[in-house]
């Protein structure tokens, strides 16, 4: 789904005369190694060159091979040896320009987005977080720009495990919540019911607990988007074969201008993965 959107992405503004003016740019923010290891082929299938060979599948390098290419690439990533990984994939595209930043994504993005130029340059970022990393301060500094295509795979799975149902989450990971929403308000997910102790009538027992459904909590950080960029995607869902969902993925246009075009590819995409799981 990346690939295709960017490859749509890079043809509209290599191709159309009113576009050309511009640079574009793709950030990877937990870039990896780029690779995604597959599942293991057994039996006969170890000795197919062919399955062997599409074993692995490399993210980076397939935003490297979009055609037409971008104009600059950013790769970030926390770990020094899979930076280093980075880097040597790098060589293999000696006439791209290709920076592989090793920082935090928080603090690189941030850097990222005081530096972007705003009149040439428009760019498409992809937020995959590890675990509930993402703080709402990047996403807004990013929507801020008006300049940016935003895809973020928001990680369901982790904020519902820290949104307990039975009382409020503990402090550190209300904080934590708090950091990703960009506010407090996700707190209205929880409701307070009270009733009469029949060990004590004179007091009152009062009970915490959530009443917000996957769906309530989607719908909210939708919203989210929705105050700061041009427009948003209906949102994609992938779920483990269990059938619980993991991750929901956005899409957010950035500039004003350009967000009916972009809209509409992703709501194409994002359409085709939904009727896939169904």
């Amino acid at each position: 789904m990346l690939s295709k959107y960017l490859r749509a992405y890079a043809k509209i503004f290599k191709r159309n005369t009113s576009a050309q003016f511009f640079e574009i740019g793709y950030v990877d923010a937990f870039a990896g190694t780029g690779e995604i290891p597959r599942r293991e082929l057994k039996g006969f299938f170890r000795d197919d060159p062919e399955l062997l060979k599409s074993e692995e599948e490399f993210r980076v390098k397939r935003a490297l091979e979009v055609a037409p290419p971008f104009d600059h690439y950013v790769f970030i990533e926390k770990d020094g040896k899979k930076c280093e990984e980075l880097a040597a994939l790098a060589q293999d595209f000696p006439n791209t320009d290709i920076k592989v930043m090793n920082e935090d994504a928080n603090t690189a993005l941030l850097q990222w987005c005081r530096q972007l130029d705003t009149k040439r340059q428009r760019a498409v970022v992809f937020l995959d977080p590890f675990g509930a990393s993402v703080e709402w301060k990047v996403i807004e500094a990013i929507a801020g720009t008006k300049a940016v295509d935003l895809w973020i795979l928001f990680p369901f799975g982790a904020i519902n495990r820290m949104l307990v149902n039975d009382g409020l989450p503990p402090k550190s990971w209300a904080k934590r919540l708090t950091r990703i929403f960009g506010t407090n308000e996700w707190e209205k997910f929880y409701s307070t019911s009270s009733w009469k102790s029949l060990i004590d009538p004179d007091n009152r027992v009062q009970r915490v607990h959530r009443t917000a459904d996957q769906k309530q909590i989607t719908t909210f950080f939708r919203k989210r988007l929705q105050d700061k960029f041009a427009a948003v995607a209906e949102p994609g869902f992938l779920f483990n074969s269990r059938g619980s969902l993991l991750f929901v993925l956005f899409f957010a246009a950035g500039n004003e201008r350009g967000a009916n075009a972009g809209l509409t590819i992703a709501n194409d995409l994002l359409r085709d993965l939904n009727d896939q799981i169904r």
